[in-house]
């Protein structure tokens, strides 16, 4: 059964109009220091039932901070693109879309958010999800159809009295453009995004995560990222898991940007350098974080589990279907190889016997290179009369692989084993990946 949807609303009884070409209000954002709201305005079109956009925005609804945070989220139903109603009226939904993850209601206000962590991905796992629409036509480039909704936004803008001063705008359309850019937009001189809800990504897997996340790294482009030459300052052309990844509008890559769904060391210095509050930082994270929990429950729901591939970098150990990476120190990952490469495992009494093996790899992943200083340390991990280095290695990195994947899916690239017996990594080796550095 659908259920009715209770959010902030504003509608207009104006007829709609073709994109009005009134002068957008020229004005700057507050110093980022004495910043304490910022509000993300986030249209549909009116003609469209609830549907995809509403599946988005109940994930906002429901992360942390979303009522007592800096940043403030709104849904707005407004009146344009009269076309896009009629989207569901070519037999596309053979019924009305339902689903069973509802918004917060107004007596969801009133009373603390109790469900765990586990609970509410467990519920976004199950939930139906709105059908995805047909595919937008490409018939304009992308900078004229951001021109259009910032239009759309300036009248929206001057109707209800909000000034560009701490106010995005978000325009969901479902016009496609030449350029086949899924989103665009949220420069500082006017505070206007764009995101496509009916792009070519967004007709398989759960699109509606994919929104969820622009809704949420649309306020922090426009607050850190908002420079005219944003591609060649600060868009990352490999796919990091940063919300600043190109991925060059391909489903796979968006959906390792959504899996690890983060920012990378380098865009937060420059957060950072441009004094973006941390709060807000902290609060569109945990959006990202929350959309993370879900992509990966989901996927992991539907794939019964299986194991995913591991690459073994000479720092990090990354699962590149579940977007997700971990470092380990020169020590750890070291021991990790030999184990990884042991396949039928290891006793701690015969360690001496892969001292010079572990010398080497440790000297791969030691940047220092002292000779004395790798020996000293692969003798002490080595030592039977003391096994303490060893027993503390192989347990930091168990708890690192645990922290990031993980109690269900962490168990086959767990060094394990009782101590005393042969330890082990019991993962199948055909999904293990060493880079070239490790010469294998």
């Amino acid at each position: 059964m659908f259920m009715k949807i209770k959010f902030m609303k504003v509608l207009t009884n104006t007829p709609w109009v073709s994109y009005l070409k009134k002068p957008l209000l020229i004005d700057t954002f507050s110093s980022s220091t004495q910043m304490t709201e910022y509000n993300v305005h986030i249209l549909r079109p009116a003609s469209l039932s609830e549907g995809i956009v509403e599946d988005a925005f109940s994930i906002i609804e429901h992360s942390k901070g979303y009522n007592e945070g800096p940043v403030k989220f709104y849904l707005h139903t407004w009146d344009y693109e009269p076309h896009a109603g009629k989207l569901e009226e070519e037999g596309f939904y053979e019924e009305e879309p339902s689903r069973t993850i509802d918004t917060q209601s107004e007596t969801m206000f009133s009373r603390p958010f109790v469900d765990s962590s586990r609970d509410l991905v467990r519920k976004f796992r199950e939930a139906e999800v709105t059908p995805a629409l047909p595919i937008g036509k490409r018939n304009i480039p992308v900078d004229e159809l951001l021109e259009r909704c910032k239009d759309i936004a300036a009248e929206f803008r001057h109707e209800n009295g909000i000034s560009e001063k701490n106010n995005l705008v978000i325009v969901t359309t479902t016009q496609g453009n030449t350029n086949n850019f899924f989103a665009e937009g949220a420069d500082i001189v006017t505070p206007t995004a764009l995101v496509q809800i009916n792009h070519t990504v967004m007709q398989a897997g759960n699109p509606h995560l994919l929104l969820t996340y622009y809704m949420a790294a649309m306020p922090l482009k426009a607050l850190g990222f908002n420079d005219p030459d944003y591609i060649h300052k600060y868009a990352h052309y490999n796919t990091k898991g940063c919300m600043n990844d190109l991925c060059a509008e391909d489903v796979y890559h968006l959906r390792i940007k959504t899996k690890t769904a983060d920012i990378c060391e380098t865009c937060k210095k420059v957060l950072s350098d441009k004094k973006v509050p941390y709060p807000i930082i902290s609060q569109l994270r945990g959006v990202f974080g929350l959309v993370r929990k879900i992509q990966i429950n989901i996927e992991d729901f539907e794939q019964d589990w299986a194991q995913p591939r591991v690459e073994i970098g000479a720092k990090k150990l990354g699962f590149p279907d579940n977007g997700l990476v971990l470092s380990l120190s020169p020590k750890e990952m070291s021991v990790y190889v030999l184990f990884m490469k042991a396949d039928e495992g290891i006793h701690h009494n015969d360690m001496s016997t892969h001292q010079m093996e572990l010398i080497r790899l440790y000297g791969l992943c030691y940047n220092g290179g002292d000779p004395e200083s790798i020996r000293a340390t692969v003798g002490s991990l080595c030592d039977i009369s003391n096994t303490d280095n060893l027993r503390q290695t192989i347990a930091k990195c168990n708890a690192k692989i645990k922290k990031v994947l993980g109690k269900e899916m962490c168990t086959p690239f767990l060094i394990g084993g009782n101590w005393g017996e042969l330890k082990s990594i019991k993962c199948d080796r055909t999904l293990v990946a060493f880079s070239d550095s490790w010469g294998f």
